[in-house]
């Protein structure tokens, strides 16, 4: 059930000459991991069910943990009886 969508920017301050493949790496993991996510070039657009978002934010960080000391995550949450990507956006694609 979709109650929730979050915009998430995981900003690697401390590796910047491995930032774009730590990055990289964050889109992968949530390509694999959801059906329908938005991928711009400030953030990844994510939906599903609230604990489970959450869930994968924590997921995201500790990835990007990995190879950053400090990480800088910019996150909006939309909770409730939310619209999906597609009813938000289908009528400009």
């Amino acid at each position: 059930m979709i109650n929730c969508s979050i915009a998430l920017q995981i900003l690697p301050l401390d590796n910047h000459d491995g930032r774009i493949e730590i990055i990289d790496k964050i889109i992968y993991f949530l390509q694999n991991k959801y059906s329908n996510i938005k991928i711009t070039p400030f953030e990844t657009v994510i939906e599903g069910e609230f604990n489970d978002l959450m869930d994968t934010l924590k997921e995201c960080l500790v990835l990007a943990g990995e190879d950053s000391k400090n990480i800088f995550a910019n996150v909006k949450i939309n909770y409730g009886d939310v619209l999906t990507i597609d009813e938000k956006i289908s009528k400009f694609n």
